[in-house]
């Protein structure tokens, strides 16, 4: 038997995305935006690190400190500083790019996107406002300003929200939703089943 959304679980033609596929999307966001920004720093302090060596006539006994003095002086942390903003450029790009479609990189991994509340789909500059102005801005701000106690109840508001809507996407009017559409028949019938004349009839 082929499987049919709730009609509690559609709006506008798709599924609402849920939490798991949310945090999912969420995490790999924050997972190579923040890893590529920590790789980056270490290389940094590395390619930094190499100049002190430089300078220091290295006379010790300790044996791991001519070791370090050899890794840092092959010159890696400078490849690795380099090597992760190139990434985070290509990042950004990428970024950019899946804006228009409603999505992020993570949330076009996972398979999900955002449509407007009132059915529309979500172009760039509507997700532009949702994604970087509200969710990054203004909860983050929001976030700081209560010791992280907003950013736990926006991304926990799903769980219990009847459309699914974390805080910010009540700030922005969104829905986050399968990519994909339902046929538009399997989908009609799942919005309007309610309303269909007998519904509720014993067949």
């Amino acid at each position: 038997m082929q499987h049919e959304a709730f009609p509690s679980d559609v709006r506008h033609g798709y599924i609402l995305a849920t939490w798991l596929q949310r945090f999912a999307a969420h995490f790999i966001d924050r997972l190579i935006l923040w890893g590529l920004f920590v790789v980056g720093l270490l290389g940094l302090a590395a390619g930094i690190t190499d100049f002190v060596f430089d300078e220091i006539d290295i006379t010790t006994e300790e044996e791991w400190v001519p070791v370090l003095s050899d890794v840092v002086q092959g010159g890696w942390g400078w490849w690795l500083f380099w090597a992760s903003g190139v990434a985070l450029l290509g990042y950004a790009v990428w970024f950019a790019f899946t804006l228009k479609n409603g999505q992020t990189p993570g949330k076009q991994m996972v398979g999900i996107r955002v449509i407007r509340a009132d059915g529309r789909l979500s172009d760039w500059g509507y997700t532009f406002i949702r994604e970087v102005i509200l969710e990054w801005l203004v909860v983050g701000l929001l976030s700081s300003i209560t010791a992280g106690v907003f950013y736990v109840v926006n991304y926990l508001w799903p769980l219990w929200d009847k459309d699914r809507q974390a805080l910010h996407d009540k700030m922005a009017e969104t829905l986050v939703v399968v990519e994909r559409p339902l046929p538009v028949i399997a989908s009609s019938a799942a919005e309007g089943s309610e309303d269909a004349p007998g519904a509720g009839d014993t067949q």
